[in-house]
């Protein structure tokens, strides 16, 4: 086995910004929102970490998903830049804001109408940016160390509401296409005699990892919380949500140029959205005067403000470091002959009701998962595996290790629970592959959205085989560790 030496560490950080010029199509939601203007630009930040023969490049993006064939073009633009450079150990993740412009041709979305920025145009716009700060951070590299701590913040809220019988009896606006009616309903309400309680776990934790100069100046800090940036997700502007607050709360506090790279972790059962005590969080806020977008950013600096000055003496400028790539098969979620008879009947429903009254933009992403879905049954005695990639990383005493899915936060517990280090970053919607739920054994039990048998690639089976690949690779860093 191979052993995991000490070198010292370098650092280099770069960001760009990555906001359309003209109005695009907002991805997130089931309908097409063109954007209305800019909020708050969004961006990408690279941090480029190397110790001995070893390397990393983070990359965050104010994104709501990358999907691979701009991952593969995000590399290339990389190595046109830097010939030398080990692709493979760019990982690029996203924050999963819901209002940043949609990036390829999608089942839920019709083309755009004319004079909206493509999303070949924004392709392009993003890929190279991405491009200039990847060789940019890795140019930069110079000696430096880091620290590490965690905080607490709360900002994610498990968004499945569970009820004491069928949510599909009582609740009309179930849509073909959309959800799969069980006793589980995303944002379902709370304030119902039915409602029984929320599905899943909450995490409230916050993994800090700063980085410093030779001097002990700070230069950056690693923010991994599990929560993807949806407060303000259904607007009509160009927003990297929560995190702008947040990276403007910090640089307020700490100077203008600290760079900040936001991890998401397991949340795919997450949101920042209030599922109950709502009255009394509404009225702090109007208290405080102001809204929860900079409530969070509150929150988040306050968190960075109470670890910062525990771990600023303990930097590290030499420490173990090794990064794992590995391809990994993970056991389809099967999709039975019964449910392709009824997503069969649901498409036709659909297909049905947009002769009568076409209105492409309503109906188009129902009947793009519908279709998807029969064709995952296609395909699945022919390919019963998905491959994903999977990077595991050890720096010191810590760990990351990510996800291409959005992965449900229980499987994201398994993995810290059983993990070797100290400290363990998860990173969800990072490293290449197709993107969507992972959810929990119960989940698909409940049915609802995330659970149901459209949201799913991958369902509790590959998402334990997951989190065992996952430890072993840990395994194999710690060594030292029987």
């Amino acid at each position: 086995m191979k052993k995991t030496k000490s070198s010292c560490l370098q650092i280099g950080w770069a960001a760009r910004d990555v906001t359309p010029g003209k109005s695009v199509n907002l991805m997130g939601q089931f309908h097409m929102r063109i954007s209305k203007g800019v909020k708050d630009p969004v961006s990408v930040t690279a941090l480029a970490l190397s110790a001995g023969s070893d390397s990393v490049v983070f990359v965050s993006c104010d994104a709501p998903y990358i999907p691979p064939e701009i991952y593969d073009r995000c590399r290339k633009a990389v190595r046109a830049r830097m010939p030398g450079i080990d692709l493979g150990k760019i990982i690029i993740n996203c924050t999963h804001t819901h209002t940043a412009p949609q990036i390829v041709d999608h089942i839920f979305y019709p083309p755009v109408p004319a004079g909206v920025m493509t999303p070949e145009e924004y392709a392009v716009l993003f890929v190279a940016r991405v491009g200039e700060a990847v060789s940019e951070a890795w140019k930069n590299r110079k000696p430096g160390g880091i620290s590490f701590g965690l905080g607490t913040a709360v900002v994610g809220h498990n968004r499945r509401a569970t009820y004491f019988d069928e949510v599909g009896a009582r609740i009309k606006e179930e849509a073909a296409g959309r959800y799969a009616s069980g006793y589980t309903k995303m944002y379902g309400n709370t304030n119902d005699p039915k409602f029984s309680h929320i599905e899943g776990y909450e995490d409230h934790y916050v993994d800090l990892m700063f980085t410093w100069n030779k001097s002990r100046k700070l230069t950056g800090v690693i923010l991994n919380l599990a929560c993807p940036s949806q407060e303000t997700e259904g607007d009509y502007y160009v927003s990297a949500d929560f995190w702008h607050e947040v990276r403007t709360e910090i640089r307020k506090r700490h100077g203008k140029n600290i760079q900040v790279l936001p991890q998401c972790a397991p949340a795919g059962d997450q949101s920042p959205h209030l599922m109950w005590y709502k009255k009394a969080e509404q009225r702090m806020l109007a208290l405080r005067g102001i809204d929860m977008r900079h409530e969070i950013g509150r929150r988040v600096a306050n968190a960075v403000d109470e670890v910062l000055p525990v771990v600023r003496g303990e930097i590290m400028e030499t420490l173990p470091f090794r990064h794992i790539v590995k391809k990994v098969s993970l056991p389809r979620r099967l999709i039975t002959a019964a449910e392709a008879a009824e997503v069969r009947k649901e498409l036709a429903k659909l297909e049905a009701e947009e002769k009568a009254a076409p209105v492409k933009n309503k109906l188009f992403a129902a009947i793009g998962r519908c279709k998807h879905a029969l064709e995952r049954y296609a395909l699945q005695k022919k390919e019963p595996e998905c491959k994903v990639e999977l990077h595991v990383l050890r720096l010191g005493a810590t760990a990351f290790a990510t996800s291409v899915y959005e992965l449900f936060l229980d499987y994201g517990v398994r993995i810290k629970a059983r993990s070797p280090a100290v400290q363990t970053f998860l990173v969800q919607l990072a490293g290449k592959g197709k993107c969507c739920y992972l959810p929990t054994e119960k989940a698909v039990a409940g049915k609802g959205y995330g659970g149901g048998v459209y949201d799913n690639l991958v369902g509790p089976e590959g998402g334990q085989v997951l989190v065992e690949e996952t430890l072993k690779a840990l395994k194999e860093l710690w060594p030292e560790i029987k």
